[in-house]
């Protein structure tokens, strides 16, 4: 009777064997229960929560416009928010009083009209946890998480520091990843648009000179002269093709088949593939690190790591994790498995866990993997730069040189006569 009792509602997500998204709710004793029951049904686990926090995230049905206005709330506000809503509770500042005084000192609309909804919220007597779950595009999963357990504990200012802490560090490795591929993106493309202008609009004007003239044109001119007539000629078919490719790619990207496969292509890429698999290692390890010292449950922090890696590829260690846990086995094992992650990193998980420091050794985990990508990131900038300096000058130079290499002759052939 007391187990009865005692049973509660939990909502969870899942995703299939072909990777579609399902959700639900079940009634059960905990969190282990639910999972077994969804693991016998061949489901693999994102997210299993008390069903009132889960709810939170989709039962407020945001329009095209909220939700657009959202995804314009910068980090660095969310992060101001933390920091300093952490020192207003800190001095006594009751929940609701810093969050109003928050919210008139935010310059950002966006994010006043997120501060003064969550502000109405707490009022009306939800959590904050629950406040922030209704703002997913703002607040991650993480957020939420970590401020539920702190709200448990009854240690919310310090929380929302390390929240704070967990994002800043996150913001600083992902503005050196975009950094690195920044530059070359850029040169790319202005070596593609030089080029593509030169071959469609200055070289049909060469070639009319060459055609008056009746010149000799030499093997690299009529290469190019070739392309380009091919290209004007025919631009009323390779131009909706590309269109059509382009689209077809963004449609295919966004099935399972193709996430797997540019999941893959990310991962495996040379040059970038390892930056990418560093990247992964160390939000994963940060990550655990920040929720298990938070006292967040094994299972809960492995699904938001699943959350923050967003990999297909790397799903399969997070599955074998799972599967670990709940066989009594320990969780750096899968890691050992893993193709993606140093056999370094493994070792130290396994050393966290004999101790029963995971916690802590993760954290180091995470700082050591993040020197290790930053000194990879720089490596990768200071040889990106001058190679793209030389295949950008060949590429431009040497449609510049097919080009004038007619006029030379020519020139030649006159101081002749």
């Amino acid at each position: 009777m007391n187990a009865v009792m005692n049973k509660e509602t939990f909502a969870w997500k899942a995703r299939d064997l072909h990777g579609r998204e399902l959700s639900g709710s079940q009634v059960a004793l905990n969190e282990d229960e639910v999972a077994t029951s969804l693991r016998t049904q061949g489901l693999f686990i994102t997210a299993i929560d008390p069903e009132p926090l889960l709810q939170a995230e989709t039962e407020v049905k945001d329009d095209i416009m909220t939700a657009i206005a959202q995804k314009r709330v910068k980090q660095d506000d969310v992060i101001a928010f933390c920091q300093q809503l952490a020192v207003m509770l800190e001095t006594g500042v009751p929940l609701s009083e810093s969050l109003e005084a928050l919210m008139e000192q935010t310059k950002q609309k966006e994010f006043r009209d997120v501060l003064t909804g969550i502000h109405s919220d707490v009022c009306g007597g939800d959590a904050l946890s629950r406040a922030l779950a209704r703002r997913k595009r703002v607040f991650p999963r993480i957020v939420v998480s970590l401020v539920r357990a702190s709200e448990l504990s009854g240690t919310l200012p310090m929380m929302l520091e390390r929240v704070a802490s967990y994002l800043s560090r996150e913001r600083k490795t992902m503005r050196e990843i975009k950094g690195a591929m920044t530059y070359p993106m850029i040169m790319g493309f202005t070596a593609v648009v030089v080029t593509s202008l030169i071959v469609t609009f200055v070289l049909p004007r060469f070639a009319k000179i060459y055609e008056m003239r009746s010149a000799t044109l030499p093997m690299p001119t009529k290469i190019l002269m070739a392309i380009s007539d091919g290209l004007l000629s025919s631009w009323m078919y390779w131009i909706p093709a590309l269109a059509v490719s382009v689209f077809a790619a963004i449609v295919w990207h966004k099935s399972p088949s193709g996430r797997n496969f540019f999941d893959w292509l990310k991962l495996r890429t040379p040059v970038v593939g390892p930056m990418f698999c560093q990247l992964y290692t160390t939000r994963a390890s940060r990550t655990l690190s920040t929720l298990l010292a938070a006292g967040v449950g094994i299972l809960d922090a492995i699904g938001i790591c699943r959350d923050v890696t967003n990999n297909v590829q790397f799903d399969r260690l997070w599955t074998n994790m799972e599967n670990d846990v709940r066989n009594g086995h320990a969780i750096s094992d899968a890691v050992f498995e893993s193709p993606f992650v140093p056999s370094y990193v493994a070792s130290m998980m396994a050393s966290g866990e004999r101790s029963g420091k995971l916690p802590a050794v993760m954290d180091r985990v995470a700082s050591f993997t993040d020197d290790e990508l930053e000194s990879r990131v720089k490596s990768v900038s200071a040889m990106t730069e001058p190679l793209m300096i030389i295949i950008m000058g060949g590429v431009v130079g040497g449609v510049a040189i097919a080009m004038l290499l007619p006029i030379f002759s020519m020139s030649k052939v006159i101081s002749g006569t």
